[in-house]
């Protein structure tokens, strides 16, 4: 009897087998529903609307792109329970909303499928080119000197961004002496900047390189164990004397709904990362000076889960100066 159980369940595993292989074979039965998080125009928006289009042209289906920016995911979460077609809805995802979740608790990492990363990406610090503010010293200098005369644009409260702020704010000895707003995208921020609304952004290098090789803007610092190529006489945070933790990365990677099938969530990784290795994604990716991040189900959840870790902490540090 316990032979003929182990065969009965050896051959229901290799049908089961047999079914999510197929399944991921005819999977997309259809067009697919790509929900983001963010408003237009921003880094996120950007790099969404070329792999859609990468995923359109490769697998034959319209990819149909939805913003529905704003509390830092959570409007797009909201959408995302509405979903009927589980297989057939993708969408955005940052470490954004990692600090939505612990804020908010209404959702978590369990709350969605974390089907593929794509690519890492460094905070970086910025100011008008025309502002009095040289340096990261500088800046922490001014600050201290005339508490809540500056302001720093960000995208949301809570949000990977903020998070890093916070970071940022630590190492140098700050507390709340520089005014937090938060914009609905990253790009938002940068514009509010650019339009002397705030004194400072934090935002990548993606974001603010067209306007440093403009003459517009200056960026002060970067949050990476190396500079930059693109901004090779702006120091790390740790070449200007402070100490933060560089491995706090913004990420961007594609979810789908809980309950999403495995061989839908294989499927759709496969066809990802075949776009992200042609020349015109691989060329984006290097002009964007983003770092090829690319994960499986299984290490984009195992990465989100470390990451959801280290923002409790940080967001514990940021709830107690309210």
């Amino acid at each position: 009897m316990i032979g003929r159980k182990v065969i009965a369940l050896g051959a229901a595993a290799a049908v089961g087998t047999v079914g999510a292989m197929a399944s991921a074979q005819d999977w997309p039965a259809g067009d697919l529903r790509y929900i983001l998080h963010v408003n237009p125009g921003g880094a996120t928006d950007v790099m969404a609307r070329r792999l859609a289009d990468g995923l359109q042209e490769r697998l034959k289906v319209n990819v149909v792109v939805e913003n529905h920016g704003g509390g830092s995911g959570a409007r797009q979460m909201a959408q995302f329970q509405l979903v009927s077609d589980l297989d057939h809805t993708i969408g955005s995802v940052t470490a954004s909303h990692l600090g939505m979740f612990e804020q908010t608790g209404e959702f978590g990492v369990d709350s969605i499928e974390w089907a593929c990363g794509l690519v890492l990406d460094p905070y970086l610090l910025a100011v008008r080119a025309d502002s009095e503010i040289q340096s990261l010293e500088d800046l922490v200098e001014r600050a201290k000197a005339a508490p809540r005369s500056l302001s720093i644009a960000g995208f949301g409260e809570g949000s990977g961004g903020q998070i890093a702020w916070v970071m940022f704010e630590e190492a140098a000895g700050l507390t709340d002496e520089i005014n937090w707003v938060p914009y609905n995208s990253v790009g938002d921020g940068v514009v509010a900047a650019l339009g002397g609304h705030n004194d400072v952004v934090i935002a990548y290098i993606g974001l603010v390189r067209q306007h440093v090789e403009a003459g517009t803007m200056r960026v002060l610092g970067i949050q990476s164990d190396t500079r930059s190529d693109a901004f090779p006489d702006v120091p790390t945070y740790a070449e200007a004397g402070f100490d933060v933790d560089n491995t706090w990365q913004q990420f961007r990677g594609v979810i789908m709904p809980k309950g999403a099938s495995r061989a839908a969530q294989d499927a759709l990784c496969g066809h990802v990362e075949a776009v992200l290795n042609t020349d015109e994604m691989r060329q984006y990716i290097a002009e964007s000076e983003l770092v090829m991040g690319y994960m499986g189900p299984d290490e984009f959840r195992a990465f989100a889960e470390a990451q959801s870790v280290a923002i409790q902490h940080w967001t514990q540090i940021l709830e107690s100066r309210n």
